[in-house]
């Protein structure tokens, strides 16, 4: 765990697993940016278990600017190896 410590990580996907990964890397120490292409209204319960941690969140896009500093791009099972983001980082 200490390998994350101070590291950048953007997760691509906040369901189950993506939350899981914010959950575990805030806690050890990573800055986390937790993006899904969901609005906030569809992620109201995995957003209210991450609630008071400091992961900082972009609902409804992946923006290139999400990659800028990442030191780690993270990919939940659920979103494709081909997608936009995916293949721009």
């Amino acid at each position: 765990m200490d390998q994350l410590a101070g590291k950048r990580i953007v997760i691509l996907g906040a369901a189950r697993q993506g939350a899981a990964l914010a959950k575990f890397a805030a806690d050890a120490g990573a800055s986390v940016l937790l993006s899904d292409l969901r609005s906030v209204d569809k992620l109201t319960t995995a957003l209210a278990e991450l609630d008071g941690m400091g992961i900082e969140f972009v609902l409804g896009s992946h923006t290139p600017e999400m990659l800028d500093g990442a030191d780690l791009l993270a990919i939940s099972g659920g979103v494709p190896a081909d997608a936009p983001m995916v293949v721009e980082a």
